[in-house]
């Protein structure tokens, strides 16, 4: 089945990658044109166009993916499918009326709908989530299910390599449901049960709130990582947690001292420690704002002078 792409970022770009590598190849690639990203705010092209642009599709950038010029270009594709996997706009009448537009959603729907499933998945510490195929409507990820797969999510897992696994998952699932569409025997299925949102990240999402639980401020830290990553202000450091993992109190040694403190910070050993409403998590990777991203035994020796018994700003 001829068909085209539209996706933006990182996840968008594994999924195009993955139906690439499996021999399916959209005639025409859709994506959000270049903007400032980093650190520097310098002007980069989207991950899908990066791609598309190294494989040499044909690729349209576009701030407007319902406007008159897009509409014309995926018109001269003929294709008969429209596959979309993180683009960034809703899509509207002519588009949807004139192909058959199937998202490629990141959560086991109704649950996480929304802009960012994989993130407010991690954060709410679910053990399972998934990927959901489904035909695109008017409203926010609302339409019927051609296929949905179930992912286990691990405690070590952030939100790199879930997106990573979901990516994979979802690219196969959407070629199958391509096959289904060409064979005239896919059956779509209505969602069913209690809808959740997946509102999308801003800067207050990043903030570590030391009150919560220790399982809670892991799933948070590994939600954010490793970008835009979670944060915690020391004093006058601002710190951007990568890596974590909690305890609950008795071991190890390294973390009593913290245990059940919120908010405190304490460098013992050459591990390092932040205490939580409940328990503590031991940082396994950090960076300072303006520097590189260290081991908790690096900053404990370059910053040990400054975290006797510090406290974080809650």
């Amino acid at each position: 089945m001829r068909f085209a792409f539209a996706g933006t970022p990182e996840f968008g770009a594994a999924v195009l990658k993955e139906l690439l590598r499996v021999g399916r190849v959209p005639e025409l690639v859709v994506t959000q044109p270049a903007r400032p990203a980093g650190r520097g705010r310098q002007v980069r092209a989207s991950p899908v166009a990066t791609l598309a642009e190294k494989v040499g599709l044909p690729l349209v950038e576009t701030p407007d993916v319902n406007s008159a010029e897009v509409q014309a270009a995926l018109a001269r594709t003929r294709a008969a499918a429209l596959v979309v996997a993180a683009f960034g706009q809703m899509f509207r009448g002519q588009i949807l009326s004139s192909f058959e537009c199937i998202n490629v959603h990141a959560s086991l729907l109704p649950a996480y709908r929304g802009a960012a499933p994989i993130v407010r998945a991690l954060m709410a510490g679910e053990a399972e989530t998934g990927v959901c195929i489904m035909r695109m409507t008017g409203g926010l990820d609302e339409g019927p299910v051609a296929a949905r797969s179930t992912v286990s999510v691990r405690p070590w897992d952030d939100r790199d390599s879930l997106e990573s696994t979901m990516a994979l998952v979802g690219a196969h699932a959407t070629a199958h449901v391509l096959d289904a569409l060409a064979g005239g025997f896919v059956r779509w299925e209505p969602q069913v049960g209690p809808s959740s949102y997946a509102a999308k990240i801003v800067a207050a999402d990043r903030r570590v709130d030391a009150t919560r639980s220790a399982t809670q401020v892991h799933d948070h830290v590994r939600a954010m990582s490793p970008i835009p990553g979670a944060t915690v202000r020391v004093g006058d450091l601002d710190l951007r947690l990568l890596r974590t993992w909690p305890h609950a109190g008795g071991d190890p040694a390294a973390g009593r001292s913290v245990d059940g403190r919120p908010g405190e910070l304490a460098g013992e050993d050459g591990r390092l420690s932040l205490g939580c409403g409940e328990g503590w998590v031991e940082i396994l990777e950090v960076q300072p704002s303006g520097k590189r991203v260290m081991s908790a035994a690096e900053f404990v020796r370059g910053y040990g002078s400054t975290l006797s018994r510090a406290r974080t700003d809650l």
